[in-house]
C-alpha cells in the first residue's frame, strides 16, 4: 500500500482530544447552613430541642433575652450549647472539595470589569460582603484591598449601591464602603479644583454609610469621631458645598452621641449653615437639609432659630410642607412652628401669609398625628398668640375648607393643648369670615364631621 495512503488512514483513526470539562463545585447542603444567619456554620452547636446553629448566631439570640428555640419556637429547658462534632467534621470535608475563594483584590477586579453586567457585579459584591462578616475575620483584608485603589473601587461600589440590583446586594455594597469610610475623610480637606470629583465621591460615600440602617452603629460612631477630629472648618465647607449628601452627613454628626458638644455647637453656630441649607432645600428639595436644620435648632435653640429665619427658611419650608414626602413635610412643619415662636419668625410667616397658610392648611390632614399637631401650632402661634398677625388670620380664613379641617383635628386623637389651639383658631377663622362677609359654613361634600 502506498505510504501516503497509510498516513491518511492513520490520521483518520486518530481523534482529537475531547475538551476538558471542569466539574462544578458541589452545592452546599442546607443542613450545613445556620438557620439564623443562613451562612455555612463554623462552630455548629445544638440546643436541647435538637436544632443546630452556628455558635455565634445562637449566642446572640440567647444574649438578647430569648429563651425559645428559633427554629421550633419551643421553650428551652436549658441554654447549654452542645458542640455538634459530626456536623463540623462533615462541613470541613465539604469545604476541602471547594475551589479556593478569590482574594479581595481579585473580586474587586471582577467588579470593575463587570461594568454593564449587573449579575456579575452583584456576584462580586456579595462575595466581598461575605468576607467582611464578623465571623469570617477578613474585614481588614477587604478594607486594605479597597483602600489600595479608592479612586476606582469606591465609584464602582457607589454605582452598584445606586443601581438596579436587589436591596440586599445594595446594602452589601454600602457595608463594604463602611470598611474604608474613615480613609475618605481626608479627601474632604484637599485643595485644588481637580480634586472636586474626589471630594464629591467621598461625601456621597460617607452619606451612604451614615444613612444606612444595616451598618453597625459603632462603625458610624467611629466614622463621626474621625470627621470631627480634623479640620472641622474645612470639612464643613466641603459638606455644605456638596448638596444633599453633605446635609445628610451633617445631620448624622449633629444627632450622634459620638460627636462632642463643642463640635456640634461649632457646626450649629457657623454663619453660613442655614443659608447653605436653605439653598440645598430649594435646589434639591432635600429632606436631609430639613433634618439638618432641625438638628441644629435642637443643638442651639433660640440662636439657631433666629439664624434660620434670617436665612430665609420660611418660604422654603412652606414649599417643602406642600410638596415633600410625609416625613419631610412633618419635619418642615415642626421647623415652621419653631420659627413662629420668635418675633422675626412670626413676621416672616406673615410676609408670606398666603403661601404658608395654603401649604399648612393643605397638608394638615395629610400627615400623621405629630404633623397635625405641628400644623396647628404654626397657625395658632402666627394667628392667635400675642394677638397674632391679621394677614395670617385672613389667609387661613380664605383657605379652602379651613373650618372643616380644624374640626377634623379637634375630633381626632390629638392632645388637649392641640385641641384648645384648634378651637381658638376655629373662632378666629369664623370671626374673620364674618368680618369679610364670607360664609362660616364648611364644604360638607368633602369634610364629613359634626361641628361642636
Amino acid at each position: 500500500m502506498d505510504a501516503a495512503v497509510v498516513g491518511q488512514q492513520a490520521r483518520r483513526r486518530i481523534q482529537p482530544p475531547a475538551p476538558i470539562v471542569m466539574a462544578a463545585a458541589p452545592p452546599t447542603p442546607a443542613a450545613f447552613r445556620c438557620p439564623i444567619s443562613l451562612e455555612v456554620m463554623r462552630s455548629p452547636v445544638s440546643l436541647p430541642t435538637g436544632a443546630t446553629y452556628d455558635r455565634a448566631s445562637i449566642q446572640r439570640w440567647l444574649d438578647s433575652g430569648h429563651r425559645t428555640c428559633p427554629a421550633t419556637r419551643l421553650p428551652l429547658a436549658s441554654t447549654d450549647l452542645v458542640p455538634n462534632l459530626l456536623l463540623r467534621r462533615l462541613i470541613h470535608l465539604h469545604a476541602a472539595t471547594l475551589p479556593p475563594s478569590p482574594s479581595p483584590e481579585q473580586v474587586l477586579s471582577q467588579l470593575a470589569a463587570a461594568d454593564g453586567e449587573p449579575a456579575a457585579a452583584e456576584k462580586a459584591v456579595r462575595s466581598l460582603a461575605a468576607k467582611i462578616a464578623p465571623e469570617k475575620g477578613k474585614q481588614a483584608s477587604v478594607a486594605s484591598a479597597v483602600a489600595a485603589d479608592l479612586d476606582s473601587a469606591v465609584p464602582a461600589l457607589l454605582s452598584f449601591a445606586k443601581g438596579g440590583a436587589g436591596a440586599d446586594a445594595r446594602v452589601d455594597a454600602v457595608r463594604i464602603l463602611a470598611t474604608v469610610a474613615p480613609e475618605l475623610v481626608s479627601y474632604l480637606t484637599e485643595d485644588g479644583a481637580e480634586k472636586r470629583g474626589r471630594m464629591k465621591m467621598a461625601v456621597e460615600a460617607l452619606a451612604a454609610v451614615l444613612s444606612a440602617d444595616r451598618v453597625r452603629e459603632e462603625t458610624k460612631e467611629a466614622l463621626i469621631v474621625t470627621l470631627v477630629a480634623g479640620d472641622l472648618g474645612r470639612v464643613l465647607t466641603t459638606l455644605l458645598g456638596a448638596g444633599a449628601n453633605g446635609a445628610a452627613v451633617l445631620e448624622a454628626v449633629l444627632t450622634s452621641p459620638a460627636a462632642d458638644a463643642d463640635a456640634k455647637t461649632a457646626i450649629a453656630d457657623r454663619s453660613e449653615l442655614f443659608t447653605d441649607l436653605v439653598r440645598i432645600l430649594r435646589d434639591a428639595a432635600s429632606p436631609a437639609a430639613i433634618r439638618c436644620m432641625a438638628a441644629a435648632v435642637q443643638v442651639r435653640g433660640r440662636p439657631a432659630r433666629a439664624s434660620m429665619v434670617r436665612a430665609g427658611a420660611v418660604p422654603a419650608l412652606a414649599l417643602a410642607v406642600a410638596a415633600a414626602p410625609t416625613a419631610a413635610a412633618e419635619s418642615a412643619l415642626r421647623l415652621l412652628a419653631e420659627a413662629a415662636r420668635c418675633g422675626d419668625g412670626k413676621a416672616a410667616i406673615a410676609a408670606d401669609a398666603a403661601e404658608v397658610a395654603a401649604a399648612v392648611m393643605g397638608r394638615m390632614i395629610r400627615v400623621g398625628p405629630a404633623g397635625r399637631e405641628a400644623a396647628v401650632a404654626v397657625l395658632w402661634l402666627s394667628c392667635c398668640a400675642g394677638g397674632g398677625e391679621r394677614r395670617m388670620r385672613e389667609a387661613v380664613a380664605a383657605a379652602p375648607e379651613a373650618v372643616g379641617k380644624l374640626l377634623v383635628v379637634m375630633q381626632g386623637d390629638c392632645s388637649p393643648t392641640t385641641s384648645r389651639m384648634a378651637g381658638d383658631l376655629l373662632r378666629a377663622v369664623r370671626l374673620e369670615q364674618e368680618r369679610k362677609g364670607m360664609t362660616a359654613a364648611y364644604d360638607s361634600r368633602t369634610i364629613h364631621v359634626m361641628p361642636y
